[in-house]
């Protein structure tokens, strides 16, 4: 009340002043139903003002008159539980518009009309999908035990907070979420962004089942992340000591090792580490017991031309299927690593007449080039382009 008065003094002091200094206080003439009422502006700018004035100290002694009533507090309340109602189902309605943060306005403005339970814990769900720990703490503390596992949701978003903030750091929290919560989708890939951050890659390796179970990943995309996570963890365990990838490789169970995704990620570790023989070898036996297929390793470039036994592996299979296109590509590869471009240049050719790709086309103007034919070279990069 006191803002108000203060207010409309300060309206009345620049209503008299303004015109004065001016020296033209106007003039006003009202006629109605046969009365006329005849003032200055500054007068009846003052009567106006005094009017609103005499109106709202009016309304608001009333309104604490009616309220010391028990009908006239019924009148207010349901008034104000009306005004919580619309803004409380306002804030639902943002919520499942994936609008935390307007939602969560919606919640506290509905608070302040009605101060229930029920409402500060939809504030505290909603800051909590908003990530702003500061809010969520303050609501969750108002909602107080109304909302089963609000201190699971709060402690995961804690959790959140330390692994945005610092993920080198945040390893032991993330480890005790999961010891807690080992069904929680959240808190596996919490996990998957803190290990992958802090370089864990053994404990990133052994999530890979609960991301499985939990992951709306395709099969094709899951079995990317599982070839990038044993990579990591292949080429982190061998940096330093062979032996000890060799010996990381020998501790997975041989169903493991029979995994075409888990070999292929060993044995290209092992080319990366410079242990291109082993690699070799690792793809041969893997291609012998038809653990993994000649089109995985052709993606990884995994073919040795080198390796006297993998390059008659993939000559005898040529010998038994002349047309096997995954055999061709991956002869032709061998004898680009070995730099026999005219031998490539055959086996690519005929790979592009059984089967044309922009893959096959793009190796072949490579040999086309390395052998000095530049035409030839560029109407395969077209080719390529084309398909």
């Amino acid at each position: 009340m006191k803002w108000l008065i203060a207010l409309v003094v300060l309206l009345i002091v620049g209503a008299i002043l303004g015109p004065t200094a001016s020296g033209n206080a106007g003039y006003v003439l009202i006629q109605f139903a046969g009365w006329s009422i005849e003032a200055t502006v500054v007068g009846l700018i003052v009567v106006l003002v005094a009017i609103a004035l005499i109106t709202t100290v009016i309304v608001s002694i009333l309104r604490r008159l009616l309220n010391k009533t028990q009908k006239g507090a019924a009148w207010f309340s349901n008034r104000s539980d009306r005004k919580a109602k619309q803004l409380y189902e306002e804030g639902i309605r943002l919520l499942l518009d994936d609008s935390p943060e307007d939602a969560s306005l919606k919640f506290s403005a509905a608070y302040k009309k009605r101060g229930a339970q029920e409402t500060a814990a939809m504030a505290a769900l909603a800051a909590c999908l908003a990530k702003d720990t500061g809010k969520a703490q303050y609501w969750h503390d108002e909602a107080g035990g109304f909302v089963k596992g609000s201190d699971t949701l709060l402690n995961i978003l804690k959790v959140s907070q330390q692994v945005s903030d610092d993920p080198h750091n945040a390893d032991k929290a993330v480890q005790e979420l999961l010891n807690k919560h080992p069904d929680s989708a959240h808190v596996a890939f919490l996990a998957k962004t803190a290990f992958k951050a802090s370089g864990n890659y053994k404990a990133l390796k052994d999530l890979l089942p609960k991301l499985k179970q939990h992951s709306e990943l395709s099969p094709a995309q899951f079995e990317r992340l599982e070839y990038d996570v044993y990579f990591d963890y292949f080429v982190s365990v061998g940096r330093n000591d062979n032996d000890a990838l060799k010996d990381a490789w020998q501790s997975l169970s041989s169903k493991q090792r029979s995994d075409a995704t888990i070999r292929l990620a060993y044995a290209s570790a092992l080319k990366h580490l410079g242990e291109q023989e082993l690699s070799a070898k690792v793809i041969l036996k893997g291609l012998k017991r038809e653990d993994i297929h000649p089109a995985g390793v052709n993606a990884l470039k995994l073919f040795n031309g080198k390796h006297g036994k993998l390059v008659e592996f993939v000559q005898e299979k040529l010998k038994q299927n002349p047309d096997d296109k995954d055999f061709l590509y991956a002869f032709a590869l061998i004898a680009i690593d070995n730099q026999d471009y005219s031998l490539a240049q055959r086996a690519l050719k005929k790979l592009v007449d059984i089967q044309p790709n922009d893959k096959a086309y793009r190796l072949l103007g490579d040999a086309y080039y390395a052998l000095g034919d530049s035409q030839l070279a560029a109407n395969a990069y077209k080719q390529a382009l084309a398909d």
